[in-house]
């Protein structure tokens, strides 16, 4: 019932049509709203499955703004790289938001003309103001993480040139255990809520987000929204910074059965050659896609025993 009242409420938002874009304002208003991406995809899977979602309270804002409550998005990057973490609303959208869901932060950005200059210049403010501080502060952990990360998805998507994939070229290998399990939606544990979206018996509550897990807080919002789609031919694998190259080709030989020496991968066009090299000094990052292009594949099978010896320990003698 409340799923369904919410959906006719709001349907724009739920089957995302006519949406706002602040790279091109829209002639008709001059003030658009941001709520998280977070929030409407959290809404939008209870929309479609309320018996087996938890309905959504609050709009959870805080998410986007600072400990000093600041707004942790300049103009320019909500229309860029940051677009993905915001959803724009329309002034009509939003009273109908703050009618059907608790309201923690209100988050708008105005368009006005300064007439004082000629010719006249549109200016973009936001509410609350941008947070310099800790933007800066921000982009630096974004930046840390992505050079120190460890078990971070990277997709490996195999390119076949018009010719057939010859499966028996090779013994088959088992897939490692490092792939990540493929097309599998997040569980939580019963009981386990979202904070920005926690609902009492009683009525609606909002938790506070603390100094302490904002930033922690900040990377879930950031890692929902950021996820990379799969495509057919794509493998999800498990890395770290500071493992070689040579060790991500033994990896990727578990899961596409090719040898480490017929292996040619690149990343954004440029070939990743050095096998000492760590990924994080090749510049592979989480959800990063590799391109694998698999030489013809030949019958040595003695220089294949030579890599199965490097991933697969000795036995001891058995008694």
């Amino acid at each position: 019932m409340i799923a369904n009242e919410q959906k006719t409420s709001l349907p724009n938002l739920f089957q995302d049509k006519n949406r706002p874009c602040l790279s091109n304002w829209p002639e008709d208003t001059d003030v658009l709203y941001i709520v998280s991406q977070f929030f409407v995809e959290e809404w939008r899977k209870f929309v479609r499955k309320p018996t087996r979602c938890s309905p959504v309270s609050s709009v959870g804002n805080s998410a986007l703004l600072c400990p000093h409550g600041g707004l942790m998005f300049t103009f320019a990057s909500m229309t860029k790289e940051d677009s993905k973490l915001i959803a724009l609303i329309w002034p009509s959208e939003w009273q109908t938001i703050q009618k059907l869901f608790v309201v923690d932060h209100v988050i708008k950005i105005t368009r006005t003309e300064v007439e004082d200059v000629h010719p006249s210049e549109t200016q973009y403010i936001s509410e609350p103001k941008l947070c310099p501080e800790c933007r800066e502060g921000l982009l630096c952990q974004q930046q840390r993480d992505l050079r120190e990360y460890t078990q971070a998805t990277i997709y490996v998507h195999k390119v076949v040139d018009n010719k057939k994939v010859m499966k028996d070229s090779a013994p088959e290998l088992n897939v490692s255990s490092s792939e990540t399990e493929e097309d599998k939606e997040e569980a939580k544990p019963d009981g386990e809520k979202d904070p920005d979206f926690n609902q009492s018996n009683g009525g609606t509550k909002r938790q506070k987000i603390s100094h302490q897990n904002y930033i922690a807080y900040q990377k879930q919002v950031i890692r929902r929204s950021m996820r990379h789609r799969k495509v057919r031919g794509e493998k999800a694998l498990l890395v770290s910074a500071n493992q070689t190259l040579k060790e991500l080709k033994i990896q990727i030989m578990h899961a596409f059965s090719v040898a480490p020496f017929d292996q040619n991968l690149s990343i954004d066009g440029k070939i990743l050659s050095d096998d000492c090299a760590t990924l994080g000094t090749l510049g592979v990052i989480p959800e990063s896609v590799i391109l694998l292009k698999a030489d013809e594949p030949i019958a040595d099978y003695a220089a294949m025993d030579d890599v199965m010896q490097v991933c697969m320990p000795e036995e001891g003698f058995k008694a």
